[in-house]
């Protein structure tokens, strides 16, 4: 109902920073996450994965967002669910 103050969004930001952050350390550290699947499944994730973690790691360098709507919450819901993902993925192979 209400609008988010700065510093919920800052926290927000910032949470979805580093979720970021370590879901790009994981894949590096672990790429067989991924490059083991079949191709009509790898090129999706790869781009859900690209899409998910630029948008986290740009929303620091938005500008002020002025009178735009405030940080949208379902970019660290999507990120949440993309690590889940991983996660399951980590644990079945």
């Amino acid at each position: 109902m209400g609008d988010a103050s700065p510093r919920d969004e800052n926290r927000l930001t910032l949470a979805g920073l580093l979720l970021a952050a370590g879901l790009a350390v994981w894949l590096l550290l672990e790429p067989e996450l991924i490059a083991d699947l079949h191709m009509a499944l790898r090129l999706p994730l790869v781009l859900l994965g690209a899409a998910i973690l630029g948008m986290a790691f740009a929303a620091p360098l938005v500008p002020e967002r002025g009178r735009r709507a405030p940080f949208p919450a379902w970019r660290l819901g999507a990120l949440v669910a993309f690590g889940l993902l991983l996660g399951a993925r980590s644990l079945a192979g």
